[in-house]
């Protein structure tokens, strides 16, 4: 995955998650936005989506090319060619593709899949032909030059040891040669070391010609546009454009015979694991099958956490047998698999396991289930992409492996699935789940030393070289560049789209209400803010916060678990209560300043959805059980985790710099802690903590907010609120001396944490501290990642609380390169602290953090949670009209001073995580 801005966003998506057609509501507040899809005459096909919640637009173009298509001596090429062609074009440079993206106040990002690799930008309405120019050039005139190789070969092969050095990728490499063996599947998408080494230029280019040709690619806008005004700008940015001469590669043959599981096999390793991993692969319905919508809609309901039948027989009990179980649908042209991924932490449960999943599964045929809960899943499926809509530039991430199968089926979807009834899935279960074909596998930890590990399948050098040696690639000497014309920008202008009606009211008790009545959007959005987290738990409780918030959505008084996730599917609800370690890098909301729980349904739900989540969040169950689950998923989790160099950097990181403070704890708890809390403990907890007084309620509707602010009153508004006094930290240690800290990891790679404390969002320099941390970020991307190739991830970043703040850079890099990236950080931390920023690079940063304002308020949900947060620090509800004024007028000397009072490259803080020496 190419990353722009340094964060790595991955976002773990199943088939059919979302799908695109119009919403079917028929109370409706808003009208539904038709689609339109059509070709162009060189084959380029085209979706139009049009949202207009954010003045920005998404262009997504998807190329048919992934490792699916890829040989043995090709494997990891399409995810190398994606990071080689922002290296730079016939007509800009790798420096200027980034820079003019950014300059606009945009995002350019691309990632690969095993069947389709995306190229997205996202820029303000007003640039969007520039931006698809962008895309068109990188696309079809790279010069993919010989000296950027080298570069990019470490980055990859950073981004190969990221993964290897995950808890569970030994169990997924395993499961995946044995699930998919002998299919083109099997292949893992990033390729193997010895490949992304010795690959040659010919071979790369060959490849690039043969798959990146119109006829092999869709583009999608969404966004903030009309399409009648957007048709031109596509055919004439893409319209002209030519196939190349060289033939186009050929598609896999579909043989049915190579997807098909028979029988039931299962497969037993011991690896480097501290859990147990059990997964299965189920044969199920191809996607043109009649049954495949029945299998879906089954599929979904045993992923219900708390309403599956296989979850609760392997989650409830005071021992339960699984920690973490999830159930998802991998469809692909070829064929359609239940997969099942089960991690425990103890091997002797697999019998009991492999038994209840075999018995549970057979008698799918004859199970009951209520019609709600069936039309839940439904409406479930129609309001996910209302949500995903608003997001832009994600919704990309989460189309991807629908695209694969072709627009026409995406579109007639959503009426197939709503047509399922549940004696249809009966008869699904019984044709593929009544002895079912599978593939399951188990992997363990070694019980002793001496024990072989399983470790997966990688290309030699010598292999490599070798094939290389004697291997030919035709067709290059006819490649010549396609005629691009870039369109001239404006002056930027920071405009800001706001349509809402904004109200805020404080309650007698303290319940501070935001509310934001915008026309734009069907979402109904709902965010609750808990006031300096880590300050106020226990001491020796440290992670009770977040062992709350996973406590809300397992059952309240008036309903247990099962019926909670029931009546939340009921209304399409997403509620987002904690950081999914599933995820990596979502954690961006998580902090030791407060706690969050997001809540969205539609406004045909939207006085339920505001019942529903005030009862989770007034009177959860704490049940005694629920409260056993949670706490081994918690601790699963933690162990898992504890071999990550990332978190344990940062742990450290923040350990030393708030030493003696609330804010040194780890937010997530550790062990110790996390095994002493009490249901009683649980419940004081709560009751304190998110009592009125210590809550910001902020809500983003088009529901009018009048009538909002009633629903709150009657609500809250005779809740108690807690006499007991709360904590905040308000002063953190100063940093006089430089402060390095280390911890040895078993791992592949190291990562790196320097930063220091500075002044807080009341002085005076903020915004210009904002600025220059925008600056140093991009240095430190620039020079030590695109120029040195030092890192695969690496950024900079400030927070600013009221009175206090700091600013942390991060790297995640090769234990080899440790000393030059450490130094490297240094470095431009001096610089930029003694020399200031140019002209450029301050014009830059702020049309960069413009864009981000935007970008990060797409949703109606983010919307509301920043609504809490500027209230939580002190700024007004329209806070967003004043910070943009202020930006415009940051200029480099300001940035310089910023800089000079914030920086200190002679007192800071150091955290190392990296490989046991």
């Amino acid at each position: 995955m190419r990353l722009f801005n340094h964060i790595t966003l991955l976002i773990l998506a199943s088939f059919c998650t979302i799908c695109l057609g119009p919403t079917i509501f028929a109370d409706a507040s808003l009208p539904a936005k038709q689609t339109q899809y059509y070709t162009l005459d060189n084959g380029m096909q085209v979706i139009l989506k049009e949202q207009h919640g954010a003045p920005m637009i998404a262009s997504v173009i998807f190329v048919q090319s992934g490792s699916k298509y890829e040989s043995r001596f090709e494997n990891g090429i399409t995810h190398f060619l994606e990071h080689l062609l922002f290296d730079g074009t016939t007509n800009k440079s790798r420096q200027e593709i980034d820079e003019s993206i950014r300059d606009l106040g945009g995002y350019i990002n691309a990632f690969t899949r095993k069947d389709m690799t995306s190229y997205l930008v996202l820029v303000p309405r007003q640039f969007i032909d520039y931006g698809m120019t962008v895309q068109a050039d990188m696309l079809f005139n790279s010069t993919i030059p010989e000296d950027e190789l080298a570069k990019e070969r470490k980055v990859v092969i950073e981004e190969i040891n990221r993964d290897l050095d995950s808890p569970g990728y030994v169990a997924d490499a395993f499961f995946t040669d044995h699930a998919y063996a002998h299919t083109p599947y099997q292949r893992p998408v990033l390729g193997y070391k010895a490949f992304i080494n010795n690959i040659p230029r010919d071979a790369i280019v060959d490849y690039w010609k043969r798959y990146y040709r119109p006829e092999n690619m869709t583009i999608m806008a969404i966004g903030d546009f009309d399409t009648d005004q957007m048709r031109p700008i596509i055919e004439k940015v893409f319209g002209s454009i030519p196939n190349p001469d060289v033939p186009a590669a050929k598609t896999p043959v579909d043989k049915s015979g190579d997807y098909a599981l028979h029988g039931q096999q299962r497969f037993d390793t011991v690896a480097s694991v501290t859990s147990t991993y059990v997964n299965f692969s189920i044969d199920g319905p191809r996607y043109d099958h009649p049954d495949y919508p029945a299998f879906d809609l089954l599929t979904r309901y045993l992923g219900m956490d708390e309403a599956s039948p296989l979850i609760e027989a392997l989650k409830s009990g005071g021992k339960p047998l699984a920690e973490q179980v999830s159930v998802d649908l991998d469809t692909r042209p070829e064929f359609t698999r239940m997969d099942l991924s089960i991690i425990t932490k103890d091997a002797d449960n697999v019998p009991d396991i492999l038994r209840l999943v075999k018995t549970t599964l057979e008698s799918m045929d004859t199970r009951e289930v209520p019609k709600e809960t069936v039309d839940g899943i439904k409406v479930s499926n129609r309001t996910q992409d209302i949500y995903m809509s608003e997001r832009l530039h994600y919704y990309a991430f989460i189309i991807a492996p629908m695209m694969a199968l072709g627009y026409p089926f995406v579109e007639r979807y959503p009426d197939l699935f709503d047509a399922v009834r549940w004696v249809n899935c009966q008869a699904a279960a019984r044709h593929w789940l009544d002895s079912a074909n599978y593939v399951v596998t188990v992997v363990r930890p070694p019980t002793d030393s001496l024990t072989p590990k399983y470790t997966p399948e990688s290309l030699s050098d010598e292999e490599v070289v070798q094939y290389f040696d004697t291997a030919t690639f035709a067709g290059q000497s006819n490649w010549k560049p396609v005629d691009i014309e870039y369109p001239s920008t404006e002056t930027i202008n920071f405009e800001w789209k706001e349509t809402g009606d904004y109200r805020r009211e404080v309650l007698p008790n303290g319940l501070v209400c935001l509310v934001k009545s915008s026309p734009e959007s069907r979402v109904f959005a709902m965010n609750v803010l808990g006031k300096n987290r880590t300050a106020n738990e226990p001491e020796g409780k440290e992670g009770i916060t977040d062992f709350d918030n996973h406590m809300i959505e397992k059952g309240t008084v008036n309903h247990d678990a099962s019926q909670l996730a029931t009546a939340l599917s009921e209304i399409g609800a997403n509620v987002t209560l904690y950081d999914n370690p599933w995820i990596p890098y979502d954690d961006r909301y998580t902090t030791r300043r407060f706690s969050f729980m997001k809540f969205e349904t539609i406004d045909t739900y939207a006085r339920t959805g505001f019942d529903l989540f005030s009862e989770m969040l007034l009177t959860p169950a704490f049940d005694s059980v629920q409260v056993e689950q949670v706490r081994g998923a918690l601790l699963g989790a933690l162990g898992r985790s504890a071999g990550s160099p990332s978190k344990i950097a940062k742990q450290l990181f923040y350990e030393t710099l708030f030493e003696g403070t609330s804010f040194a704890r780890p937010i997530e708890g550790d062990a110790r802690s996390i095994a002493s809390i009490s249901v009683d403990d649980l419940r004081a907890f709560h009751k304190h903590y998110y009592a009125p007084n210590n809550i910001i309620l902020s809500i983003v509707s088009n529901v009018p907010a009048d009538t909002i602010l009633a629903w709150v009153k009657a609500r809250y508004g005779d809740l108690p609120k807690s006499d007991a006094p709360y904590k905040e930290l308000t002063v953190i240690p100063p940093v006089t001396q430089p402060e390095e800290q280390t911890a040895s990891v078993d791992s592949k790679q190291a990562a790196i944490y320097l930063g220091g404390s500075t002044f807080g969002l009341k002085d005076s320099d903020a915004v210009a501290l904002e600025v220059a941390t925008s600056i140093l970020s991009n240095r430190l991307f620039s020079n030590l990642r695109e120029r040195k190739g030092l890192a695969y991830s690496v950024g900079a970043g400030v927070t600013l609380d009221r009175t206090f703040g700091w600013y942390l850079a991060s790297m995640g890099v090769s234990p080899e390169n440790q000393s030059d990236a450490r130094d490297g950080m240094l470095l431009e931390i001096e610089k930029l602290r003694l020399d200031g920023p140019l002209d450029s690079e301050v014009s830059r940063a702020r049309n960069q953090l413009w864009g981000h304002l935007m970008s990060a308020k797409l949703a109606s949900i983010n919307q509301a949670y920043y609504l809490g947060l500027d209230e939580f620090l002190g700024l007004p509800p329209k806070y967003d009209q004043t910070y943009l004024a202020e930006l415009s007028g940051v200029d480099a000397r300001a940035v310089r001073r910023a800089a000079a009072r914030a920086f200190n490259t002679m007192a800071y803080v150091m955290a190392t995580a990296g490989p046991i020496e």
